[in-house]
């Protein structure tokens, strides 16, 4: 097995085009960035809409830098209650730890809330009184 060594004259050739080929590329920035995702799920015997909440306040201030925040969470029910809530509450607060850099950019605040509320005979005490009527004839 032959083992072929790169000239060490090279490296600095290499790392000047690596360079050049990046200098097109746009860089983003951003203050602070903070995200939350929610995620509330019912799977029950009723028919009347659950109440689902999710309360999120985020704020950072212009001076943030560098700081992020993040924030999951999943609420799950699943049963014959006719009458089911859910509620939530998330509150991201940012402060500056100063930008010695010069840095423009703007703080990012990503939000996502995904609410499930799903019918399921299963879990419906009438439907299945209904079908064991049926069955017993």
């Amino acid at each position: 097995m032959k083992l072929k060594l790169i000239p060490l004259s090279l490296l600095p050739f290499s790392a000047v085009i690596l360079t050049e080929l990046s200098g097109g590329i746009s860089m983003a920035f951003a203050q602070c960035v903070m995200t939350d995702v929610a995620v509330q799920t019912a799977i029950r015997g009723s028919r009347r809409p659950a109440t689902q909440t999710n309360n999120v306040q985020m704020r950072a201030d212009k001076s943030c830098f560098g700081n992020t925040s993040t924030s999951t969470s999943s609420q799950t029910y699943v049963g014959s209650d006719d009458r089911v809530i859910q509620q939530r509450s998330s509150v991201h607060d940012l402060s500056g730890s100063g930008n010695r850099r010069g840095i423009k950019g703007s703080n990012i605040a990503v939000p996502v809330y995904v609410n499930v509320d799903v019918y399921s005979p299963a879990h419906d005490p009438r439907f299945m009184n209904n079908i064991n009527k049926m069955r017993s004839r």
